[in-house]
């Protein structure tokens, strides 16, 4: 069976805070369009909340190993959109629009997939965390094999830019949330208990590893799962 780097991190770490609060933006028994699904982690986990998921991933083998259906090839690819559902509740797209070169268009897509209503769950990193600004004063970019140095990554997007993403789809935001990610220092020094999410609120676009944005489709009032 294939197994990603990403695969392999949440086999060894569990799912992330920023995968945690796309499933949280998804409602139970909802009908899901899931690209990128990656080994199928978050797909299994919304399956066992009654949804009814369908996957888009290069390589399919692990993520229908864990009996998720999913149709493989690139969402930028025509047979491959041509086989995917219409008229779903929700689209998840968890790190995965900044690995391609023409996201904008890809979310465009995506939207018209969606109910009147439905919608979509996005997660980016975020470039003007502190660590993308120290290295860019430090004049090097490092490249990494995950997270917010990866080397795979073609597009970047700010806390800014990734709503003007959403929007720029035609969809309505509702809710933005944040990650949270090690601060300056937190290393060598032991800091108080909860700084770190006081941190990500107070400064998000500074100290959030990554957004997670809820955009809905058309007219529609926010419900408990949007929150």
């Amino acid at each position: 069976m294939s197994t990603s780097t990403y695969d392999r991190l949440v086999a060894e770490h569990g799912l992330s805070d920023a995968q945690r609060l796309v499933l949280a933006a998804v409602p139970d028994g909802a009908s899901v369009l899931d690209v990128g699904c990656a080994g199928g982690h978050l797909a299994a986990e919304l399956a066992a909340r009654g949804c009814t998921v369908t996957g888009v991933e290069l390589d399919a083998t692990a993520a229908r190993a864990r009996g998720i259906d999913v149709v493989e090839g690139s969402i930028d690819d025509p047979a491959v959109r041509s086989a995917l559902p219409r008229e779903v509740d929700a689209i998840v797209c968890a790190d995965v629009l900044e690995h391609l070169p023409q996201p904008e268009d890809t979310l465009g897509f995506l939207a018209g997939l969606l109910r009147p209503g439905g919608r979509a769950v996005i997660s980016l990193p975020n470039a003007g965390h502190w660590t993308m600004r120290r290295a860019k004063l430090r004049g090097r970019i490092p490249q990494e094999d995950f997270g917010l140095f990866d080397r795979t990554h073609l597009r970047w997007f700010t806390r800014a830019g990734a709503r003007a993403l959403v929007e720029g789809a035609g969809l309505r935001v509702v809710h933005e949330d944040f990650a949270p990610a090690p601060l300056p220092l937190e290393a060598h020094v032991r800091l108080p208990r909860g700084l770190r999410t006081a941190a990500v609120r107070a400064w998000p676009g500074l100290f959030a590893l990554q957004v997670v944005l809820t955009g809905i489709s058309g007219p529609s009032t926010p419900d408990r799962a949007s929150r």
